[in-house]
């Protein structure tokens, strides 16, 4: 069992709002961070109660569009900006240039699979100058479908578990962002090992 004093600051931190509109920006903006531990911690959220689960799955998907969109925003403007293009010649984005300029749909999609190439693949985007609008469709359609199975998982998980959930919260969720990161790095040594 965890100490007693940490379930009084779970609670405490939680709490810290009763405005939904809290919540909501706290799922947010932890989507910029990491992402699919962002949508986990939402259906947590709805599955305790604390948020609807609809507005904590509309939140969650908000804070993917806005970030995704941003990066690849950054790089339409490595177009433009001739210092932040020289920002972008990391090899995992130049990679990716070609193949999303032949078949960016296919690309896009794959992208959103491979945690490890969200940031680089969302870059080269703009560098590749896919169509705004072809981005977008495709972006909404990968966000949808993902985080409706991650969400969705993670929500009935919760919702079965919820009370032995709480009590290992504060122990899961080191050890989850600790394996998550461990797992990005060895992700991306492999991509780099393979190019």
């Amino acid at each position: 069992m965890i100490p007693k004093v940490f379930s009084p600051m779970l609670d405490s931190m939680l709490a810290i709002s009763h405005n939904p509109a809290w919540l909501v920006l706290v799922v947010i903006v932890s989507t910029f961070m990491l992402e699919d531990l962002a949508i986990i911690g939402a259906a947590m959220l709805a599955a305790s109660g604390r948020m609807q689960p609809e507005l904590a799955f509309v939140a969650t998907c908000c804070g993917m569009f806005i970030g995704d969109s941003a990066l690849y925003l950054m790089g339409r403007g490595a177009l433009i900006w001739p210092w932040l293009t020289r920002k972008f010649q990391h090899d995992m984005i130049q990679r990716q240039v070609a193949p999303l300029q032949q078949a960016p749909w296919h690309q896009l999609a794959l992208i959103r699979c491979m945690p490890g190439l969200r940031t680089f693949g969302y870059i080269a985007c703009g560098l590749a100058r896919v169509p705004g609008l072809t981005f977008t469709v495709a972006n909404v359609s990968s966000i949808i479908a993902w985080a409706a199975g991650l969400f969705g998982v993670a929500y009935w998980l919760g919702s079965q578990y919820a009370e032995q959930m709480h009590e290992w919260l504060w122990w899961l969720l080191p050890i989850a962002l600790v394996i998550f990161i461990v797992g990005q790095r060895k992700l991306r040594q492999n991509i780099a090992s393979t190019a």
